[in-house]
Order: C-alpha cells, then structure tokens, then sequence
C-alpha cells in the first residue's frame, strides 16, 4: 500500500516547485472562470426551472474562495518558502472549506444579499 504524502500533488510537483508563482495566478484566476461559465449554467437552469441550490453554493465558493484564498495565497506565498506544492494543498483545502461552508450556509447567504439589496434600493 503506497502512503500519502504532502509533497506530492497528482503529478504536478515538478512544475509547482520550478514555479511556485502559479498557484498564485491560478488561486485567482481558477474562481474567475469557474465563476463565468458556472453562471451561465446556473442562467440555463433558471430558464428551465431547476433547483438552483447547488449551482448558488458553487457560486458562493468561489467568491468566497477567490477572496479569502486570494488574500491567504498572497500572505503565504511572501512570508513562507515558496513551496508550490503546499501553496497547492493550502488553496486545495481553502477551497474544500469555502465549498462546506456554502452548502451549510446557502440559504443564509441568499437571504442576506436580497436583504442588502433591499436596503440598497430603499
């Protein structure tokens, strides 16, 4: 039985640790896209009345994550060694976190924007 370990990240140790500097532009531009083309999706499934709620908590996650991991990737990748492969698990699991916390949290989160934007219009 072959062990985990952290200094591997599904075959992209090379690249990640002659390069760290590209988790950093994929931590934000990754959200960026999945954002848009996840949106469209979401747009296709509103016309044809389906449930939107994980479509909304897949939204949620990568605005959160684009925000939040952007902010902690930048932190990390100054203060520490540089290490892609880390920076790779540390966005990894930033977005696992992000994902769990919207799925808990969608209808939450849903309430609070229609409450903002009231107030805004108001």
């Amino acid at each position: 039985m072959k062990e985990f370990s952290f200094n591997t990240f599904f075959g992209y140790e090379n690249i990640l640790m002659e390069k760290p500097e590209i988790v950093l532009f994929g931590a934000m531009l990754l959200p960026i896209g999945l954002i848009m083309v996840i949106s469209i999706i979401g747009w296709v499934f509103r016309k044809l009345k389906f449930n939107m709620y994980i479509i909304q908590a897949l939204l949620y996650t990568l605005l959160f994550t684009f925000f939040f991991g952007t902010v902690t990737m930048l932190i990390l990748f100054f203060i520490t060694d540089k290490n892609g492969v880390k920076l790779a698990w540390c966005w990894s699991a930033i977005l696992i976190g992000m994902f769990c916390f919207s799925i808990i949290n969608t209808n939450t989160i849903s309430k609070m924007f229609t409450d903002w934007s009231k107030i805004i219009k108001n």
